[in-house]
């Protein structure tokens, strides 16, 4: 379940980080209008951009798209899913609960995978 917003998120990060953001702009490899419209809720970022914010100010994925969740916990299957908007708003629906549950799954499955030399690759994500 979220708890929070993505412009929330976003702007707490922005707030907190000296750069204008112009300089924010530049490292992300979007425009200040960009940055403006997200701030200003008009605007959210697209997914391959949220991986980048995400890297660029080390938080979790969940949490920047406003779920309770840790800021820092990492996991390997953080639900980007590029050009899957019907699974991000199932997402958005699942409490809290059924959102833990899915992301053990999600866990479980890719160390499988990862124990059986299956290389997991998905657009927009580096592990």
């Amino acid at each position: 379940m979220k708890y929070t917003t993505n412009q929330e998120r976003l702007n707490e990060l922005f707030e907190n980080d000296p750069r204008s953001d112009t300089a924010i702009a530049s490292a992300l490899g979007v425009s200040k209008q960009s940055i403006s419209m997200w701030r200003h809720g008009s605007r959210s970022p697209k997914k391959s951009v949220l991986v980048k914010i995400a890297k660029e100010y080390d938080v979790s994925i969940e949490w920047l798209m406003g779920f309770d969740v840790d800021r820092n916990t990492h996991r390997p299957t953080s639900l980007i899913i590029p050009n899957s908007e019907m699974f991000s708003k199932i997402l958005y629906y699942m409490s809290r609960e059924d959102y833990l549950t899915v992301m053990d799954i999600f866990d479980k499955t890719y160390q499988k995978m990862k124990a059986m030399g299956v290389e997991l690759k998905m657009d927009g994500y580096e592990e």
